[in-house]
C-alpha cells in the first residue's frame, strides 16, 4: 500500500512539473519573437469608446530558421486607462487562442494572453517589460514577460499600421498554478498578507517610484493563496507604467512639472520593525548586480534611457544607506493598522 501510495505521489509530481513546463513554453526564452498580426484594427479602435467585441484575427510568428507559424486567434481590446484614445495612441489587447491550435507551436498551453503594446513610444514600453523582469529577480510570486516585435496590419485596410515592440504577459492562473496557489478575491487587508511578501513587494514598489496599486481594492494587484486557504496570501503586482522608472509622459497630468516625478517614490509599505527593514534592504542589495546585469543587457532600450533607469535605481540604494533618508521615506510613511480602522 505505501509503495502504490509514493508511485500515486510521484506521479502527481511529475504531472504537476509536466503541466507546469507545458504552459511555461512561450516565457521559456528571452529571445525576442517577430510576429505579425492581422485583425480588422478599425473596428478594433471604435471598441475603445464603444462596446467591447472579439474580432477574428490571424498571428504568424516568425522562427530563427525562417520559417512561419500561423495561428487563428481572437482579438479584443482591454483595459482601462490606456485603452482610453485620449491616452494613448493604439490600445493594450487580449489575444485568444484554441487550445488545438497551438499543440506545437511556442504557444502551447495558452488560453488568453495579455499583449501589452507602445502607448505611445518603444522606451516606455520596454522600461515596463525590465520591471517584470527585475521583479521576477525579486520572487517567483511574478508575472513572466515575453518580448515581442509586432507588425501591426489592418485587415480592413489592407495595410500596415506599423511595426513596434509589444510584450505578452504571463496568465495569472498559470503564475498561481507554477507555485501551487490559485487566484482568490475577498477583501483584506495588507495585514493578512505573508509578511515577508507583501514587505518585499512594497519595498521593489518604492524602488521602481510606483504609487499606482492600492491592496485593498485590488489596484494593479493580484491576490494568490493556497487552495485549502491554511496560508496567509500572497500579492502579485503588475502594470508598472505609471512608476518613475518607465516615467511615460502620459502619465502626467497638464499642469505637471518633471519635479512632481519625486512624489511618485512614497512607501505604501507596513511599519516593520527596523531589524526587518535592515533585512530586506540586506535583500535588495545583494540583487543590486542582477538588477544591473538586466538593465544593461537589454539591446532594445536606447543608451538614453538605459542610463536613467540604472541611475533612478541608483538613487533608491542611496536612499536606504542613509538614516535619516531612511527615516523620512520609510518609517514617516508606513502604515500601521490605524491607517484600516483596524484595532491594535
Amino acid at each position: 500500500m505505501f509503495k502504490i501510495s509514493l508511485c500515486v505521489l510521484l506521479f502527481s509530481s511529475f504531472l504537476a512539473t509536466a503541466a507546469a513546463a507545458e504552459t511555461d513554453t512561450l516565457f521559456m526564452s528571452e529571445e525576442v519573437i517577430r510576429m505579425e498580426l492581422r485583425a480588422d484594427f478599425t473596428e478594433i479602435e471604435s471598441d475603445r469608446t464603444g462596446t467591447v467585441k472579439p474580432h477574428e484575427g490571424q498571428l504568424t510568428y516568425f522562427n530563427t530558421d525562417g520559417s512561419e507559424v500561423k495561428l487563428p486567434v481572437v482579438v479584443s481590446v482591454r483595459g482601462h486607462f490606456r485603452k482610453d484614445p485620449a491616452n494613448c495612441t493604439f490600445p493594450p489587447l487580449m489575444i485568444s487562442f484554441r487550445e488545438d491550435d497551438v499543440v506545437n507551436t511556442v504557444f502551447r498551453g495558452q488560453g488568453k494572453l495579455k499583449l501589452v503594446t507602445p502607448c505611445q513610444n518603444d522606451d516606455d514600453l520596454i522600461d515596463e517589460y525590465l520591471v517584470y523582469k527585475l521583479y521576477n529577480r525579486v520572487t517567483d510570486l511574478s508575472l513572466k514577460a515575453r518580448l515581442v516585435k509586432v507588425e501591426y496590419y489592418d485587415t480592413a485596410g489592407d495595410s500596415s499600421i506599423y511595426e513596434r515592440y509589444s510584450f505578452f504577459l504571463e496568465n495569472k492562473k498559470h503564475t498561481a498554478g507554477r507555485n501551487g496557489l490559485v487566484q482568490k478575491d475577498y477583501f483584506l487587508t495588507p495585514f493578512s498578507l505573508n509578511r515577508d511578501n507583501y514587505m518585499k513587494l512594497a519595498i521593489f514598489q518604492y524602488m521602481i517610484g510606483n504609487k499606482d496599486w492600492f491592496v485593498t481594492s485590488r489596484h494593479n494587484i493580484i491576490i494568490m493563496q493556497t487552495d485549502d486557504g491554511d496560508q496567509n496570501p500572497y500579492a502579485v503586482p503588475y502594470d508598472f507604467d505609471f512608476s518613475g522608472f518607465v516615467n511615460a509622459s502620459y502619465t502626467y497630468l497638464p499642469q505637471d512639472t518633471k519635479s512632481a516625478l519625486t512624489s511618485r517614490r512614497i512607501f505604501r509599505g507596513l511599519c516593520y520593525t527596523e531589524d526587518e527593514f535592515r533585512q530586506v534592504f540586506k535583500f535588495y542589495r545583494a540583487l543590486r548586480p542582477e538588477f544591473r546585469a538586466v538593465i544593461k543587457k537589454q539591446e532594445h532600450l536606447s543608451q538614453r534611457s538605459k542610463r536613467y533607469v540604472l541611475n533612478y535605481i541608483g538613487q533608491f540604494y542611496n536612499i536606504i544607506g542613509s538614516r535619516d533618508l531612511f527615516e523620512k521615506e520609510f518609517l514617516a510613511h508606513c502604515e500601521t493598522k490605524k491607517n484600516y480602522n483596524i484595532p491594535e
